[in-house]
């Protein structure tokens, strides 16, 4: 083992207590932004926050559903997601993926090499086939966040209404948390975003350079009383988004009445996100 001296050891014992300061001061300041006090409307042009603006309310604990029976592959939801979220072209892959997958092959979050070797795909050109299901993949905004967990500024942050939203002025694309999501889920902006003035949603920041950006659940819609994009211009209704604390609610029903999943339930981080195959396709 190598010896250190004197002044190594104040060197590495400054450097530890400039973390300790870090990790105590940098967390507080969550306090701004996981729903407990959110940025004044007028405050949207200051700072680079999903959902700013918006306040969260406890009562709410949003879910997605999707209905991989009656999915057939258009990747509508894909497209009207990158328009509705700023999203442009140099981020790849987009927000939601959708893989086409042949029967009998098992899609687990990502789909590993064996999985893409067996003939999972987002490269297809024509759906619906016929022996192929299409599964929509995208953030699950776990009620156990690994992001969230080993996220060193505080950028990635779970919100009370059960969200995981991003806070990109704090971001330092570090991409931690890239490698910490089994769902593959999150992507990091490489270029400089290009989105046409005439075409940029202005309840939604544009991302800036060296930040990860991911699916926010439309948080500036969801926190209005209104859809999800996605699930708005489904042609097929396959997807389903509402209140899981609401008995009532079009989510709680189906949950209640249909065989459901959730991927990669096995790693404990509580995804919002359910499957469900009653679409009548497979009954064809």
């Amino acid at each position: 083992m190598k010896r250190i001296g004197r002044k190594e050891f104040f060197k590495y014992s400054g450097g530890l207590a400039g973390l300790l300061l870090l990790s105590k001061y940098t967390r507080p300041a969550l306090a701004f932004t996981n729903g407990e006090e959110a940025p004044a409307t007028g405050e949207i042009s200051a700072r680079s926050v999903d959902g700013v603006g918006t306040v969260a309310d406890g009562s709410n604990n949003f879910v997605m559903v999707m209905d991989i029976g009656a999915c057939i592959g258009c990747r509508i939801c894909q497209w009207a997601c990158k328009k509705e979220n700023n999203i442009p072209d140099a981020v790849s892959p987009p927000w939601i993926e959708v893989f086409e997958v042949k029967s009998g092959v098992s899609v687990t979050g990502h789909p590993s090499p064996q999985d893409l070797k067996d003939g999972a795909t987002t490269s297809y050109t024509e759906s619906p086939l016929e022996g192929r299901w299409y599964l929509p993949v995208q953030c699950n905004h776990c009620d156990n966040p690994p992001c969230v967990k080993v996220c060193p500024s505080g950028a990635t942050y779970k919100t009370k209404d059960g969200l995981v939203l991003m806070d990109y002025d704090r971001c330092i694309g570090c991409r931690l948390c890239v490698v910490a999501c089994p769902y593959s889920a999150r992507r990091f902006n490489w270029w400089q975003a290009e989105v046409p003035a005439d075409e940029v949603n202005p309840l939604v920041p544009v991302r800036a350079v060296g930040v990860v950006e991911k699916c926010t659940f439309c948080v500036h819609r969801v926190r209005e009383g209104r859809l999800p994009r996605c699930v708005e211009v489904c042609p097929v209704r396959a997807r389903h988004f509402g209140n899981l604390n609401d008995p009532e609610s079009e989510v709680s029903k189906i949950l209640e009445t249909n065989l459901s999943f959730r991927l990669l339930e096995e790693v404990n981080t509580a995804p919002k996100i359910w499957y469900i195959t009653r679409g009548k396709k497979w009954l064809q």
